[in-house]
C-alpha cells in the first residue's frame, strides 16, 4: 500500500461523501418519521410493520434526488438550511404521491402535510447539534 493511500484510510472519508452518507440517513429518517405519523394520523400505536415500511419507502424515496444534487454544482445550496429544507420537502412531496395515497380528503393534501413535516423537522434538526456538525460537512462543497 502507498503512503499516500495509508494516509487516505487513517484520514476517512472526504467531508462530501460524509455529508452523502449523513443526508443519506438524516433526511430519510426524517422524512420516514413524518411520513409514518401523518399515515395513521398521529395514532403512532396504530402503525404496523406495513405502515413502517411505506413510510421508509418514502424516505429513501426523498433522497435519492438529493443525493443527485449532491454530484451537481448545486450542492453547495445544501449548506444553506432553509434551501436544503425546501429541497427536502419538495422531493417528500414527489416521494409520498408516488409512494401511496391520501389518508386525508383531497388527492395530495398528505403528500403536502408530509412535505410541511419534513421541512419543519429539517429546520428544527439544523439547529442541534447533529443538524450543525452535518452542515459543517455541507462546507465543503462551497470550494468546489
Amino acid at each position: 500500500m502507498s503512503m499516500s493511500a495509508d494516509t487516505t484510510l487513517k484520514k476517512g472519508l472526504h467531508k462530501t461523501h460524509k455529508f452523502r452518507l449523513a443526508l443519506l440517513g438524516h433526511k430519510a429518517a426524517e422524512t420516514a418519521g413524518a411520513c409514518l405519523i401523518l399515515m395513521v394520523q398521529g395514532q403512532i400505536a396504530q402503525a404496523t410493520v406495513g405502515h413502517l415500511l411505506i413510510a421508509s419507502e418514502t424516505g429513501l424515496l426523498t433522497v435519492v434526488p438529493l443525493l443527485g444534487i449532491t454530484l451537481t454544482r448545486y450542492a453547495r445550496h445544501f449548506g444553506n438550511r432553509w434551501i436544503s429544507a425546501l429541497l427536502v420537502a419538495v422531493c417528500t412531496f414527489f416521494a409520498d404521491a408516488l409512494i401511496h395515497g391520501s389518508h386525508y380528503t383531497g388527492k395530495y393534501t398528505e403528500a403536502a402535510l408530509t412535505a410541511v413535516a419534513a421541512f419543519t423537522l429539517s429546520v428544527v434538526v439544523s439547529y442541534t447539534p447533529l443538524g450543525k456538525r452535518i452542515d459543517r460537512f455541507a462546507e465543503s462543497f462551497h470550494h468546489r
